[in-house]
């Protein structure tokens, strides 16, 4: 039988398989070791397998175009499970599983840029690098560039070490503010983290001249080491906003002395640099008389409305439980997590789990998926509670894992945290959810749920399809953007200022429309 070169990129390094002909790439990816998420077993139903085609693409399948959105397939996106060896083939998986397990979405839309990078002056070397560095609050994502070729070398993550200290922002912002030695231990922590991931990207780190980092409000003024006194009280002030400029040898990043870290301007109160890196992203993909709403949904939900005459950001404070938080037996989205569940139309309820491990617990998008498939059977009624005939203690999905009325009552907050926001914000500007050509959706998180659900259950406002766009980890790539072409600085910067923050969950109005909104289903 004839065989074929299957040639991995990961961290820069190539790795190639010899293949039989006509095997799953999905398959021979997992039989050598390398991890897959594969939620659905493979049938092309989830749209997670994702990997990049470094060689020629093939045409997609039916099932790449239901699950990957346009712009992605026209970047050589495809699904790993939906084609087989039949030629020597060179792709890059999109998402990677740290060492810890947890799935994390390292990846954007990968745009092209004429290379203009900003090199500090006074410094000679044959190949300088840059590192863009995306700090979550639940992961930290790192990539390394050759600035003279504009060639990503490498890209590494990991959890933000920080979580001992809280799993939220709030949580982790009260801690800094409680002791000055709070404050210095997490910004080592978080230092030390980024220069354990330089080490794994480079043994040349003396060659980094230039790092472009982003993060919420907390997440950069816990790296800066600044207060956030006037951050966790009201009415909730950001200290700083505006880009911050830092020499190489005062950050205690490992990198050249004389080199620089551009540090992305944020807009307001808890929404940071991120969301500025999302929106110029979508500046570069999306038509500039286009009215879209944004949303960054994770540990902090961050939502914005962008018109050609004016954009307006709020935060809607949901909490952790969108990250498997507070949930009875919540998880991260980890090997053995339930991400979803469905109805197999014979009485029973499959669970499907992450990398089709034993189930171990529920993440975010589980939570979602299993609310809104058991709503769907009518075991959950409209206001949230189960019918008669589920058990008090909750729905059982597996021997040791089960959804409370608990769980529901979190959900249930937060989701209407999140629509009241977003529905706010339409209001104000007296438009409705028809007006809005494009739904773009940044974040790990909004990544993962299905557009059914969402809309269903009133996360996301009801829209054609075809309007939602994914922007995948939007924070990185508006880093490496700006990494590779200085010109961009500009254009972001104008972007923070010309956003305005709302801050709605004072407002009386809000509340009602919260209250309004806590149903499990859709009120639109």
């Amino acid at each position: 039988m004839n065989t074929f070169k299957l040639t991995i990129r990961e961290q820069g390094q190539d790795k190639t398989l010899t293949v039989q002909e006509g095997i799953q790439i999905s398959r021979a990816l997992q039989d050598h070791g390398i991890p897959l998420d594969t939620p659905c077993g493979g049938y092309g139903s989830c749209g997670k397998c994702r990997v990049r085609y470094l060689s020629s693409p093939p045409l997609p399948t039916p099932a790449e175009k239901k699950n990957i959105p346009q712009e992605f397939l026209d970047h050589g996106i495809r699904l790993a499970c939906q084609h087989h060896m039949t030629e020597d083939i060179w792709i890059k998986i999109e998402e990677i599983v740290n060492k810890k397990g947890l799935h994390i979405l390292s990846d954007g839309i990968e745009l092209e840029s004429r290379l203009n990078p900003d090199l500090p002056g006074g410094i000679c070397i044959k190949n300088p690098l840059g590192l863009a560095v995306d700090i979550g609050t639940t992961t930290l994502v790192v990539t390394l560039h050759d600035l003279k070729s504009g060639i990503r070398l490498g890209i590494q993550s990991r959890t933000n070490p920080q979580d001992k200290y809280g799993t939220d922002i709030i949580s982790r912002a009260n801690a800094a503010t409680e002791s000055v030695e709070n404050a210095k231990t997490l910004q080592k922590v978080i230092i030390k983290a980024i220069n354990n991931l330089i080490q794994d990207l480079t043994n040349q780190p003396q060659d980094i001249v230039h790092v472009v980092m982003a993060g919420n409000t907390v997440m950069t003024h816990l790296f800066l080491g600044l207060s956030m006194d006037s951050l966790v009280t009201a009415p909730y002030i950001a200290p700083v906003t505006n880009m911050q400029i830092l020499k190489g040898a005062f950050s205690g990043l490992s990198m050249h002395p004389q080199g620089k870290i551009t540090v992305l301007p944020g807009i307001g109160s808890f929404i940071g640099g991120d969301i500025a890196a999302d929106l110029l992203i979508c500046r570069e993909i999306l038509p500039q008389n286009a009215t879209y709403l944004l949303m960054d949904l994770g540990t902090n939900c961050e939502i914005v409305l962008k018109t050609l005459e004016f954009s307006v950001a709020a935060s809607a404070p949901a909490g952790p439980v969108m990250e498997g938080a507070g949930i009875t037996c919540g998880m991260q989205a980890e090997p053995g997590a339930v991400s979803d569940l469905f109805f197999n139309g014979n009485g029973r309820f499959q669970a499907v789990t992450i990398d089709n491990q034993a189930v171990r617990g529920i993440c975010g998008s589980g939570l979602i998926h299993s609310i809104h498939t058991l709503w769907k059977q009518k075991l959950i009624t409209d206001d949230g509670r189960f019918v008669e005939k589920i058990p008090q203690k909750g729905f059982r999905i597996d021997k040791n894992v089960y959804l409370s009325p608990q769980d529901i009552r979190a959900y249930q907050m937060a989701k209407g945290a999140i629509a009241a926001t977003r529905k706010m914000l339409l209001k104000d500007a007296g438009l409705s959810p028809q007006d809005l050509d494009f739904l773009v959706l940044a974040g790990g998180f909004g990544h993962y749920i299905r557009p059914d659900a969402g809309m269903e259950t009133g996360i996301f406002p009801c829209l054609p399809e075809d309007a939602f766009k994914y922007l995948g980890n939007g924070s990185l790539a508006g880093c490496e953007l700006i990494l590779k072409n200085k010109e961009y600085i500009p254009a972001i910067r104008q972007l923070a200022k010309e956003t305005n923050h709302s801050e709605l969950a004072g407002r009386p109005d809000f509340q009602e429309m919260y209250v309004r909104n806590m149903g499990v289903t859709s009120n639109e």
